[in-house]
């Protein structure tokens, strides 16, 4: 299962008598997401191209005191989706994947968005023009906060019908065509850590936001995806990089703090990577008492000097130790614009 080659059905459905609109985009991820019991039936506020609304993840089966057979009963819809079906089939969003602790695989999620009768054209083609920057970066956030989705990946190409707009009005359903049909390139890997409401609520709030992953976490996003890839060479230099970055400005930092005026000659005489774990050092930064020469900067000089082509473990091994030094020294994830 891949997580960001979605598809999104939306329906608009038209509430006679009143002025407005209520926008309902049914997301399907082709790589479900790996739910907590915490997260779901939970919706949290979202913003697509400006505009605001709310996303809802379905819930658990109403289970019994004693169920038979509780893992073949599938996730309920979000209220405001209880009767949608295509054709005559109900719509599948889901299914639990532990019983009674309630982890789920959740397949789809309900995305709704109130608009105004005289913007239904401009807000359709607003949501069109941004869901797939927005989508993104929710999965960005989604793999940095949870580290789900690291091992495979999948890419696509055009996937023009990626968001559909329908308007159900007097003359029954109707498409909204969009006005441009951008290249999607989207990419995904396997499942390996729940989403909790925090997480899902955070990620959905960067994304809504338009930040971008800071530097060092696009370096280390590029690490995963090489690892995805079984490039385990370029894994490793990608998280090495994405280190380095984070190491260096929390150098700069202690710098400012120190009131350190000849901090670019220490840096520049401790050049490598190495030189700069041996700096942090110095400054009296706090670093957990390990054997970074052996976790990562060995593994890192072989790539690089030595053109070894390391065996999954050792970068498996660097990326652990790099996501834990990423936190230490760069917990914000995010960069603010």
């Amino acid at each position: 299962m891949n997580l960001d080659r979605c598809k999104i059905k939306n329906i608009i459905l038209r509430y006679f008598g009143m002025s407005d609109y209520t926008l309902y985009g049914i997301i399907g991820f082709s790589a479900s997401l790996y739910c907590a019991e915490d997260v779901l039936a939970k919706t949290v506020d979202i913003s697509v191209g400006g505009h605001k609304g709310k996303l809802t993840l379905p819930s658990l089966p109403d289970w019994g005191e004693s169920e038979s057979d509780p893992l073949h009963k599938p996730l309920l819809p979000p209220d405001n989706a209880k009767e949608w079906k295509r054709g005559e089939k109900p719509l599948y969003w889901g299914r639990p994947l532990s019983y009674p602790s309630g982890n789920a695989s959740v397949e789809l999620a309900l995305l709704e968005i109130k608009l105004n009768d005289n913007h239904l054209e401009s807000v359709s083609q607003d949501i069109y023009k941004n869901y797939s920057s927005w989508l993104n970066l929710f999965r960005q956030y989604v793999i940095l906060l949870t580290k789900q989705n690291t091992y495979s990946r999948v890419t696509g190409g055009d996937h023009s019908d990626h968001l559909e707009l329908l308007i159900n009005g007097e003359e029954g359903l109707k498409s909204i065509h969009r006005t441009n049909k951008p290249v999607i390139t989207v990419q995904i890997s396997d499942v390996d850590h729940a989403l909790h409401f925090e997480h899902f609520k955070k990620a959905a709030d960067l994304s809504s936001k338009n930040y971008s992953p800071r530097l060092e976490y696009q370096m280390l996003l590029q690490a995963y995806l090489a690892q995805e890839d079984g490039d385990y060479r370029k894994a490793i230099i990608e998280a090495s990089s994405a280190l380095e970055i984070s190491i260096t400005s929390r150098i700069m930092e202690e710098f400012q703090s120190q009131r350190i005026s000849f901090g670019l000659k220490l840096l520049e005489k401790y050049r490598m990577l190495g030189g700069r774990f041996e700096l942090v050092r110095v400054l009296g930064i706090p670093l957990p008492v390990k054997d970074y020469k052996k976790l990562v900067i060995g593994p890192r000089n072989d790539v690089i000097h030595k053109a070894k082509f390391p065996e999954q473990k050792i970068a498996n091994q660097v990326i652990t130790e790099v996501e834990e030094l990423l936190q230490l020294f760069s917990p914000k994830i995010y960069q603010d614009k």
